[in-house]
C-alpha cells in the first residue's frame, strides 16, 4: 500500500507548521526522538476516525518514552482550522496536532489518508504505508 510514497533513505528538510494554537512548530532534525511517526489525516477521512483513536496508545507516558517515540498528526485537505479542531475533538487525539499544506502534501507524496511516515532522529525515512492501521501495527513499524 505505499506505492507512490517517498521510499526509505530520503531526508525530510525541517520546516515550520502552525499548531491548532496558530504557533509556528519547528519540526527539526536532529530530533530529540529517536524516532518520529507523521501521521497525516483529512478531517473529512472516514478511516482517520476510525484509527486516529488509536495513536493515544503510541504517545509516550514520559520523558524517557518521549526519547524513542514522537508522534506528530498533521491535517491535510481541511477547509478552516475550527473543522481540524472539531474532528479532533470527535477523535480523542490528545498528541500534537499541526496543520500543513498542499506544499506540504506534495512533498510527502500523500495521495490517500491515513498516510504515515517513521522517521529516523535525522529526519530519514525509515518506512511509510497508507490506510486504516491498528495500534499494534503501527507500533511494530515504529519500533522494529
Amino acid at each position: 500500500m505505499s506505492r507512490n510514497m517517498l521510499d526509505s533513505g530520503v531526508q525530510i528538510p525541517a520546516q515550520q507548521l502552525p499548531n491548532l494554537s496558530g504557533e509556528l512548530v519547528e519540526l527539526q532534525w536532529p530530533s530529540e526522538s529517536k524516532r518520529t511517526l507523521v501521521y497525516f489525516f483529512a478531517p473529512w477521512c472516514t478511516f482517520c476516525k476510525v484509527s486516529m483513536p488509536g495513536l493515544n496508545f503510541l504517545l509516550p507516558d514520559s520523558d524517557q518514552a518521549a526519547k524513542k517515540l514522537n508522534v506528530i498528526a498533521i491535517g491535510l485537505d481541511y477547509q478552516s482550522q475550527e473543522e481540524v479542531q472539531t474532528f479532533i475533538d470527535g477523535t480523542g487525539f490528545t498528541g500534537q496536532v499541526l496543520l500543513g499544506n498542499r506544499q506540504l502534501a506534495q512533498q510527502f507524496q500523500v495521495q490517500v489518508y491515513p498516510s504515515y511516515y517513521i522517521l529516523d532522529q535525522n529526519g530519514v525515512v525509515l518506512r511509510r504505508d497508507q490506510g486504516l492501521s491498528t495500534p499494534p501495527g503501527l507500533w511494530l513499524r515504529a519500533n522494529l
